[in-house]
């Protein structure tokens, strides 16, 4: 049986049997089996013939087995810890490297964790891993960074370190800031979709900026905002942070509850 991460559940009534119905945790292939989490327990799901796409939905009887992995609490109307509580767990932390380096990529870790797409906003079945998007833009973005950094020093006159008059050099420029504040605005925009969504889910209000709070943390404390969101959908206390998995987690760490219910 896999120990991938457990998916979500939902209880259904059919003809007396048990039923749950199952948000799959990835592309599966029928025949499959893997754990699910339903009433905050753990049991095994084997996907029908014809296999599921990440995210769809299907109904299989509800089975727990003794030793059940109770889901993982999300805190109802506050925050864990504070914006600025990044050195919490050490200043050694997957998570904190992780928010300075690649905060794009512990985002989409946080998404995944939140069943949520590359938006911020609910996935659905086949979509894309955020995780995988995410660090695919950071990387891409890393690349660009390079390639313009030599392509515009090409064009610049080493005796007067201004740019050669009649070269390209002020066209490319103009490209690349109109990348980076594209690539500005993006990350603004997703940062603030998640954030929202955490708070809404857990009731969390606003304490400041009413109206606007999450999109101020966005834009004036995006690394932070994200470190904070991580800490806020898991337990590090307890599973280990991992910089390179799809969740930020090993892969015996519980579904997210809010307010008891499964995420779904």
């Amino acid at each position: 049986m896999s120990t991938m991460e457990p998916a979500v559940a939902m209880p259904i009534a059919v003809k007396g049997v048990q039923m749950v119905e199952v948000s799959a945790p990835s592309d599966l292939p029928g025949g499959y089996v893997f754990d699910a989490v339903a009433n905050g327990q753990t049991f095994s799901v084997t996907v029908p013939a014809g296999g599921v796409s990440r995210g769809q939905t299907f109904r299989a009887p509800f089975e727990p087995g003794g030793g059940g992995v109770p889901a993982s609490a999300v805190p109802e109307g506050l925050w864990k810890d504070g914006l600025c509580d990044c050195c919490m767990f050490g200043c050694c932390h997957p998570t904190l490297w992780m928010g300075m380096c690649c905060p794009l990529a512990l985002l989409g870790q946080v998404q995944n964790r939140l069943r949520l797409n590359w938006l911020g906003v609910r996935a659905n079945p086949g979509d894309q891993s955020p995780f995988k998007v995410l660090l695919g833009i950071t990387f891409f973005a890393m690349v660009w960074s390079q390639l313009f950094s030599s392509l515009l020093s090409g064009y610049i006159d080493p005796n007067t370190g201004l740019p050669i008059e009649g070269s390209p050099f002020w066209s490319i420029y103009s490209v690349n800031i109109a990348f980076s504040l594209a690539l500005g605005v993006f990350s603004i925009y997703v940062i603030f979709k998640t954030r929202q969504h955490i708070r809404e889910r857990s009731g969390i209000p606003e304490k400041s900026c009413q109206g606007c709070e999450d999109c101020c943390c966005a834009f004036w404390c995006g690394c932070c905002t994200v470190t904070q969101m991580a800490r806020q959908t898991a337990e590090y206390e307890t599973y280990v942070a991992q910089c390179c998995s799809e969740t930020g987690l090993p892969v015996s760490a519980p579904q997210l509850q809010f307010g008891g219910t499964e995420i779904v």
